[in-house]
């Protein structure tokens, strides 16, 4: 973690109203760039002195919050929460008192001050969780739900001791006594807050994993004169050049380079994919691959937050700061909901007493089950629990969505751009050289493409350096690149140029590939390309959801053109160099939403420009600002799954929506009614929670299988 970054485990947070309260206390204890996750309990924020932390801590646990140093945190750690245990507490005097209503009435438990004294340590209990957070909400600006909580307990014991002090021992002292609807509200609601603690849980068990998915530890190698001692050290430690050794069953800390023996890598973590990869002596592997078989020794390229599995979880949880555009309307509702809601009890108790003739006991006792059965939690649940449930799949699965409400602009693409070499085609190009012109020798011609294509960055590049592999390269100078088509160079004086025909000046038929020397054709290349396997499943998917297909290419028309007939595609462009597609892409968006499917490399222009930018089997895109998502393996059928993924989490979201604001239209009204109980009340606004986080739940059952 960066200087003046912290990250706090904060417990007891259930709402977004609890995150705003978190928020707002340590805005104003000094902290910038603050992101409270509620769901799995964490706050970061940047504070520059460091003094302030400990009354930072010491306001969020006044205010119902314990907290602690995220780094202090024993991980292995279990028990019960507060919550929890105050719901434990709670319980018994609870149920002890609301049997008072099946048994006679000269029984020892109808007693007023019986009734008083069991109800006094749930009260207390209630004033002590429900008060404090109340009090810290509203000295940070963020009125939360406590209040209607407190608000409506508070009420119902001061009316309950009124009626025990002045009709106690009377007849009329029932019409006063409701020392268990106190009682009940408390321990309901705080199991309302354990049920949907735990339920929120399950939506964040695979995030969880894959935040454990990176180890804590590594085993470095130390040079001691002759010697290497092997020290155990934090993985966060490490850094570039270092060694490091792995063992089967060892999750590799780091991003490196093998220099000793072979492994056995499972990196499905990483890509999605299951297949074991086995990585020789040279090859690079990734932090966060476990060793399935071997052992060997690594050196350390990129470590802690740089490295491949440090970006991802990074980026996660960066992600969830984000928010859907439908969320941010709800956040806005849920911002005046608490004083509507005092409102509306107030005016329920007015309507009730003067309109209606219920009489005060009836009156305050409908205004209770208003300020109870109101739920914001639900609508503040609706998308966090359904986002969290898709960037956790979509991370197993190898698919980082980089911004939350990528789910929601993904869903509602009209048009898919695709790049062809390296997206739609394995980009294992097959290249023959077809000729070598008189006065040429084959490592002259060898020797100069080796040259300048050292220096390219498309991805055709890389095919032929490996076919190059062990030729001497010729000493060329003013190496230039000319983006989509070629590179040129200076050699002996003559000017050397490597590229497609029109670029070189040759015909279109002499090959795909040119070797030009000051005009003079040295040497032609053909390449041949091949379609991924899954490319034709997933672009029929992605047209039976009515989307329009297009490629656009920087390849010749004929490759293109084949390219699009065997995937169905009537729409193409070729010689495409990265200006044509920004005109293309901006003349798309003119008509609809635009989402634009390449490598990450040479197409990251085009990912910034569209709607939504999608990098496929490009870890280097892990850190570029380009794409939107990014496709870590080089399987296409990731693609239809993210688009699955990103379709049912909108949808599940707006259920709970739905489900949200419907809740409280029709139940605010019966509460104001008299049809709901203030008991009834409290249980129906911890039900409304369930439900939402229910629906999100039920979002990872159906998206496992859809995604397998």
């Amino acid at each position: 973690m960066e200087e003046g970054r912290l990250s706090l485990k904060v417990e007891g947070m259930t709402c977004n109203h609890c995150a705003s309260t978190v928020s707002g206390i340590i805005q104003q204890e000094g902290g910038a760039d603050i992101h409270v996750d509620y769901l799995m309990g964490e706050a970061n924020f940047n504070l520059n002195n460091s003094e302030r932390l400990a009354k930072i801590i010491k306001r969020l646990e006044s205010a119902g919050y314990p907290t602690v140093n995220a780094d202090e945190i024993n991980t292995s750690a279990t028990g019960w929460n507060t919550i929890e245990k105050r719901f434990a507490f709670t319980l018994p005097f609870s149920l002890i008192l609301f049997s008072h209503m099946f048994v006679p009435h000269d029984w020892w438990i109808n007693n007023a001050w019986v009734q008083l004294a069991l109800c006094l340590p749930v009260f207390a209990t209630g004033v002590l969780h429900f008060g404090k957070s109340t009090f810290e909400s509203i000295k940070s600006g963020n009125i939360n739900m406590d209040l209607l909580i407190l608000l409506g307990s508070t009420s119902a014991f001061f009316y309950s001791l009124y009626g025990a002090i002045v009709h106690g021992g009377t007849p009329e002292a029932h019409q006063f006594l409701f020392f268990e609807t106190t009682s009940t509200i408390i321990t309901l609601v705080l199991l309302g807050y354990v049920i949907e603690h735990r339920a929120v849980q399950k939506t964040t068990t695979i995030l969880k994993d894959l935040f454990k998915s990176k180890p804590e530890k590594a085993k470095k190698l130390v040079q001691n004169g002759l010697n290497q001692d092997l020290e155990v050290v934090p993985s966060s430690s490490l850094q570039a050049d270092d060694i490091i050794l792995v063992n089967t069953g060892d999750r590799i800390p780091a991003d490196g380079v093998l220099i000793h023996a072979d492994l056995s890598l499972d990196e499905s973590m990483l890509t999605g994919e299951a297949d074991i990869m086995v990585r020789s002596k040279g090859d690079s592997v990734l932090s966060g691959s476990v060793v399935s078989d071997g052992n060997g020794t690594i050196k350390v390229t990129q470590a802690g937050n740089q490295s491949t599995i440090g970006q991802i979880i990074d980026l996660v949880k960066a992600s969830r700061s984000d928010k859907p555009s439908v969320q941010k309307l709800a956040d806005r509702i849920s911002s005046w909901f608490v004083p509507t809601i005092v409102a509306l009890a107030s005016l329920a108790f007015l309507m009730n007493y003067f309109l209606l003739d219920a009489g005060a006991t009836e009156s305050l006792l409908r205004s209770i089950a208003v300020l109870v059965i109101a739920c914001p939690c639900a609508m503040g649940l609706a998308t966090p629990t359904a986002v969290s449930v898709g960037l956790g799949l979509a991370a197993k699965l190898g698919i980082i969505v980089k911004r939350a409400s990528a789910f929601e602009e993904i869903s509602s693409l009209n048009t898919i751009v695709f790049d062809k070499t390296g997206t739609l085609t394995t980009g294992d190009l097959n290249i023959v050289l077809d000729q070598v012109q008189e006065g040429f020798s084959m490592e002259q011609v060898w020797g100069m493409i080796r040259a300048l294509e050292i220096r390219s960055n498309h991805p055709i590049a890389n095919q032929l350096l490996q076919l190059t592999e062990g030729v001497s390269e010729l000493p060329l100078e003013q190496i230039e690149e000319v983006k989509g088509k070629g590179m040129s160079g200076q050699w002996n004086g003559k000017t050397i140029l490597f590229g497609t025909p029109e670029f070189t000046e040759q015909s279109p038929g002499v090959g795909d590939l040119c070797l030009v020397v000051d005009g003079q054709l040295a040497a032609s290349l053909h390449v041949k390309d091949h379609l991924k396997e899954d490319a034709n499943q997933v672009t029929r998917f992605l047209r039976s959801t009515g989307k329009t297909l297009m490629i656009l290419s920087g390849d010749r028309k004929e490759k293109t053109e084949q390219t699009a007939q065997e995937l169905g595609i009537s729409e193409f462009k070729y010689r495409q160099l990265p200006e044509d597609k920004l005109r293309v892409i901006s003349e798309l968006k003119e008509k609809g939403k635009v989402g634009m499917i390449g490598d990450g490399i040479n197409d990251s222009p085009s990912l910034a420009k569209a709607d939504v930018g999608i990098s496929i089997g490009n870890a280097n895109a892990l850190a570029a600002e380009s794409a939107k998502a990014v496709i870590l393996g080089e399987k296409m059928i990731n693609l239809q799954r993210l688009f699955k993924i990103s379709d049912r989490v909108v949808s599940t979201i707006k259920q709970n929506l739905f489900w949200a604001f419907a809740y409280n239209l029709v139940a605010i009204p019966l509460a104001a009614l008299g049809y709901l109980d203030p008991m009834l009340a409290a249980l129906s606004m911890a039900f409304s929670d369930v439900v939402v986080i229910g629906n999100s739940l039920r979002l990872r059952l159906v998206l496992g299988k859809q995604t397998t």
